[in-house]
């Protein structure tokens, strides 16, 4: 009986060593306007939601039109029509810096570049 009961600890266990989670996987609410990213995000101690914001050029960069994870990318220097679909996919058009500076459509999971860090958004 006692096994049994450990077994169902194995989860919370396991979210406790690894680290930062995939934002998307353990906040709502997610929401973006402008270059801020807003949700409410769980707290791996008691599981309460906490709302959290975060900066995206603190967390994205552009290059050469395509957007990546990059710190202090400041990619709103350089990219335009900035959407938030669903909960982490995150479409702009940016300039491509080898093809005349035109913008091109690029899309990003933020779950590579945003985590959820004890109810914080981090990069």
């Amino acid at each position: 009986m006692l096994f049994l009961k450990a077994l169902g600890l194995l989860p919370f266990i396991a979210m406790a060593l690894a680290g930062p989670s995939k934002f998307a996987d353990t906040c709502q609410d997610i929401d973006g306007e402008g270059t801020t990213l807003r949700a409410q995000c769980q707290e791996r101690e008691n599981g309460q939601l906490k709302w959290s914001t975060l900066d995206l050029n603190r967390c994205i960069k552009n290059n050469k039109g395509n957007l990546k994870c990059g710190k202090n990318g400041n990619y709103s220097g350089s990219c335009i029509n900035c959407t938030l679909r669903g909960t982490a996919e995150f479409s702009c058009q940016c300039r491509n810096s080898e093809d005349d500076h035109r913008h091109v459509a690029t899309t990003l999971d933020l779950n590579k570049c945003i985590s959820n860090d004890h109810g914080e958004l981090r990069c």
